[in-house]
């Protein structure tokens, strides 16, 4: 097994509770919980800050985080290299915090999803982070914060990640207490149902970030008054056609479709994970084609080593496994991987139907298709799995692409580079979080 499989780091190691910060990442009891749902009741009943005055706080925590000088943007940076993210994708992170904790986006979020319209908080709600994304969520905890809710955030480890430094700054840039007072943030083991059960029981919403054991697990024995808004998990798809591949300046196109692999190390919803291409690219221009994307993929590998959990790395191995044995038996795929850890393709000349499953981790499905349709119809049965559409098409193919993506469930289209780079406006998996973390007063 290679030497650099992920380690853990210690970095927050921290709890909160509505203002008081503790120095201790010991899992939450259920006599503990009790108490501060009580507590957050008792906060859900006071008039929630106004929204300019939330804007302020979150827009000050953007400048702490893009101040290079700041400690927490050090912290940061420093989580990110070591997690094996690449460095052009750490560059990208910090140009989309700018731009999310800028008070220009935070009020078009809020007139995106809201308007003019007058609202209340709904109350109670629990944000559970993924394990498999930087972020884990955070975006849901500022529709919390934004909304005037009280909030209770389960960290996806003991050591906090990117989401224990997003809420220790805004501990340092809510200096009057306005926002932290309104948060929980902490960990317990996953599974622990007692505690499970109390937060069913007794919060108004629930917002899953995660796998499908997850969700589910979140969806069951719910009290009356809860509401679950999941997330994950999604897929992402990319379609490539003779004309899209004409007119494309080629080290681009495959410069931005491996960084739709590889942001964040593959593992949101929104990476790309099956890219389909036309079968008229003759086989000479498919072979310039691949040889120019791994020559991009290497170039992420070299300037980031993957670094892996054992859960990964066993991942990749058996359906780099799998794709042999295909190749062997039927000959329909051809795999492509050069390091042991670092980045595969999976080439398939014959396609019926159905998501192939992607390990994810710098690992791309390439699946050959005579007509769009075969796409539609292949994939017919998978609507509630897919999310977002890269293309590179023809203007007419393009808005056949489109009819398609609708028909599929996909719920944002976007051309090669741009698959995780979402504007912080828009819908997120064909709704707004926000209109659900309110109630909307009836004039």
């Amino acid at each position: 097994m290679p030497s650099n499989i992920l380690q853990k780091t210690t970095m927050l190691n921290k709890s909160f509770q509505f203002g008081r910060m503790q120095n201790s990442s010991a899992p939450v009891h259920a006599n503990e919980l009790q108490h501060l749902l009580e507590t957050g009741k008792a906060l859900a009943l006071s008039p929630p800050p106004p929204r300019d005055e939330i804007i302020d706080i979150l827009v000050k925590l953007g400048r702490l985080w893009s101040d290079e000088t700041n400690i927490f943007h050090t912290r940061i940076l420093a989580h990110l290299e070591n997690s094996g993210i690449a460095g052009s994708s750490i560059t990208l992170f910090f140009n989309e915090c700018a731009q999310f904790f800028s008070r220009k986006t935070l009020e078009q979020r809020w007139q995106a999803a809201i308007g003019n319209r007058s609202v209340s908080p709904v109350g109670l709600v629990l944000h559970i982070g993924a394990t498999n994304t930087l972020v884990s969520g955070l975006d849901g905890l500022v529709d919390g914060l934004l909304s005037g809710n009280i909030n209770f955030y389960k960290f996806s480890t003991a050591d906090g990640g990117v989401p224990g430094i997003f809420i220790e700054s805004l501990f340092a840039a809510d200096g009057d207490k306005v926002l932290v007072t309104r948060l929980a943030a902490f960990f317990w083991k996953g599974g622990d149902k007692e505690i499970e059960i109390l937060f069913k029981k007794n919060v108004d919403r629930i917002i899953v970030w995660g796998g499908l054991d997850a969700v589910m697990s979140w969806r069951t024995d719910l009290g009356y008054a809860a509401r679950i808004l999941s997330h994950g998990p999604k897929y992402g798809i990319g379609v490539l056609t003779a004309a899209g591949l004409k007119d494309a300046q080629l080290a681009t196109l495959c410069k931005n479709i491996v960084m739709d692999v590889s942001m964040w190390d593959q593992k949101a919803c929104n990476n790309l994970q099956a890219l389909f291409v036309e079968s008229k690219i003759s086989d000479q221009q498919f072979e310039r084609f691949l040889s120019s994307l791994h020559a991009a993929f290497q170039s992420v590998y070299d300037d980031a080593p993957a670094l892996r959990s054992n859960d990964d790395y066993v991942d990749i191995v058996n359906a780099r496994e799998d794709i042999k044995a295909q190749s062997i038996l039927t000959g329909a795929v051809s795999l492509h991987c050069p390091v042991e850890n670092s980045w595969s393709t999976a080439v398939w000349s014959q396609w019926k139907t159905g998501l192939i499953p992607s390990p994810l981790c710098r690992f791309l499905h390439i699946i050959k298709y005579d007509d769009v349709t075969a796409i539609l119809h292949g994939l017919k049965d998978e609507k509630y799995w897919m999310q977002t559409m890269a293309h590179c098409s023809s203007l007419n193919e393009s808005e056949r692409l489109l009819s398609i993506a609708k028909a599929l469930g996909i719920t944002r289209m976007c051309g090669f580079g741009n698959m995780v780079l979402s504007s912080p406006t828009q819908a997120h998996d064909g709704g707004y979080d926000l209109t659900q973390l309110v109630n909307i007063m009836a004039e």
